[in-house]
């Protein structure tokens, strides 16, 4: 076994105390109502989802190792340990001891895998979900024998739950007679997609309802006018300051250039929050080009510049420390969540959007530094 650096083991801290709730390993009925077998025999801190094919699986945490196994895209392993060791890119070091050996972090979705009580009454105004396992096909009809769409939704997306509905048959949604269907849910949401309009439902068990704590504003006696984020580009670090000192920390992944013509780099600049969302449905680019991406669900979006670069979570890639997006500042799920409440505008829990009157009301964004 090779030798760990000074670092060593990290368990995941803020994980290791929710362990009283992450089950072992849940059955979870998946797309197809197929229950996921039990295999963890160990405590899990958390759940590594493939985000691509022909994910390398290493006996040891090390590149060098010998190849043990691979996993497929979205599949879901249970992760015993996270480790940083002396293998990895300049920035990034971090190994996940899964199932069957380890895995570099860089391409790894680590995912809740929770069951949830259904709300059976959306209210006048919805309300928001986030999905609390690896992964969720939306259906156009409340029914598991209804066709998918062309959507998977991701463990920590959030969205907006429009209406709640009892499930449906495979008979009542045109389906054949199916033995293996004869499983399906209950409770069903309904959700909206802002950008495509159209019949999106997902089981209510698989979404919690976002309480209003995650919309209460963190140092609330802090003046917002004494509240500063800088995005040190340089070494890809969000930092935000009160009063001048600092109070958080947290590595980002910002723009790229995917080409000559194609520079989404983030530019350096003065810039200020005025535009928030719980979820955003982002897109852009065409279909097969290096730059197209079709992104439902993006959670805690906080944009701060008119041209629609925003702080936001990310579901697909752990690459935090590169550049890699639209010019966007990718973060942490949590850490876009803590962004998105300590800055202004302050959001209420039935916000669709929450816009500042003025370019220069919300919360003060520097960046600095310089791309690669």
């Amino acid at each position: 076994m090779m030798k760990l650096s000074r670092r060593g083991l990290l368990k995941l801290g803020a994980l290791g105390a929710a362990h009283g709730f992450i089950p072992p390993l849940p059955a979870l009925p998946f797309v197809d109502g197929k229950e996921a077998p039990v295999i963890a025999r160990r405590p899990v801190i958390s759940f590594a989802r493939a985000i691509s094919w022909g994910i390398r699986v290493y006996a040891e945490p090390n590149f060098s190792a010998k190849v043990v196994d691979s996993m497929v895209a979205d599949e879901t392993r249970p992760v015993y340990a996270e480790l940083v060791t002396d293998s990895g890119s300049s920035y990034n070091k971090r190994w996940f001891e899964v199932e069957g050996g380890f895995v570099y972090s860089s391409l790894i979705h680590i995912v809740p895998w929770e069951f949830n009580p259904a709300v059976t009454d959306a209210g006048e105004n919805g309300f928001w979900g986030e999905v609390t396992v690896p992964y969720v096909d939306s259906r156009v009809a409340p029914s598991l024998a209804a066709s998918r769409t062309k959507y998977r939704y991701y463990g920590g997306t959030t969205y907006k739950v429009i209406k709640v509905v009892r499930g449906k048959g495979a008979a009542d949604v045109g389906a054949p007679a199916d033995p293996a269907a004869a499983f399906d849910y209950d409770w069903w949401y309904q959700v909206e997609d802002e950008s495509f309009p159209g019949l999106y439902f997902v089981p209510a068990k698989l979404l919690r309802q976002v309480p209003q704590s995650d919309f209460m504003t963190l140092s609330p006696d802090v003046d917002p006018r004494d509240k500063r984020i800088e995005i040190r580009l340089s070494d890809k670090r969000v930092i935000a300051y009160e009063k001048g000192k600092e109070v958080f920390m947290a590595r980002c992944a910002s723009g790229a250039r995917f080409s000559a013509d194609k520079d989404f780099r983030t530019p350096p600049g003065q810039y200020r929050i005025f535009r928030k969302t719980v979820s955003q449905h982002m897109y852009g680019g065409a279909f097969g080009d290096s730059d197209y991406f079709d992104l439902p669900g993006i959670p805690w979006v906080s944009y701060f510049t008119g041209s629609g670069i925003a702080f936001h979570g990310a579901y697909w890639h752990n690459d935090y420390g590169s550049e890699r997006s639209h010019g966007c500042i990718n973060l942490l799920d949590k850490d876009a969540r803590w962004i998105y409440r300590w800055t202004t505008p302050r959001s209420e829990i039935y916000d669709r959007y929450t816009m500042t009157s003025t370019f220069t009301e919300g919360t003060a964004v520097t960046v600095t530094g310089f791309n690669a």
